[in-house]
């Protein structure tokens, strides 16, 4: 095996030679570490309209803590890092979550709650706090209890947050 060094970027390269049979075909690729996902952020043109109208201090939160919603209830519970594996997250934890201080965190949840963007709900026999649909970042089907407890902003928008 030689080895290039390419003189403008420095960049090092391997020469090697690869025998192959006619009927196989041989794919090159780099690996990175570790594997890296993408994340897609599906939204409808209102729901565009509805982020847009957030400041920024308020969608970089909302941004911060929709990984932590539940899939298909969009409860924000832990994950073992941040709060305890399915338990929901209190403010104090989103704070820590979103890097801001808790009356910061609190005042945002406070608008959120306003602004019907996020709603309190009971999650066994705990007070949890899920994120409306219409807001939803990770584009899976919203459960039924999920369109009951925002049924009234759902039915005001006249979108169907589960329609692709």
């Amino acid at each position: 095996m030689r080895q290039f060094v390419d003189p403008d970027t420095g960049e090092v390269f391997y020469e090697e030679q690869i025998l192959r049979r006619p009927d196989e075909i041989v794919k090159v690729f780099r690996p990175a570490g570790r594997s890296s996902k993408f994340v897609k952020i599906k939204a409808s043109q209102k729901a565009k309209r509805r982020l847009r109208k957030l400041s920024l201090a308020e969608a970089g939160f909302l941004l911060k803590i929709a990984p932590y919603a539940s899939e298909g209830a969009n409860l924000l519970v832990g994950d073992n890092e941040r709060g305890q594996k399915g338990v929901p997250l209190t403010i104090m934890d989103l704070s820590r979550i979103a890097d801001c201080s808790y009356s910061t965190a609190r005042r945002i949840v406070q608008l959120f709650i306003d602004q019907r963007i996020i709603r309190r709900a009971n999650f066994d026999g705990r007070a949890a706090l899920a994120i409306n649909p219409l807001y939803s970042l990770n584009g899976k089907a919203a459960d039924t209890v999920l369109l009951h407890l925002f049924r009234a902003e759902i039915r005001e928008a006249g979108e169907d947050p589960n329609s692709e």
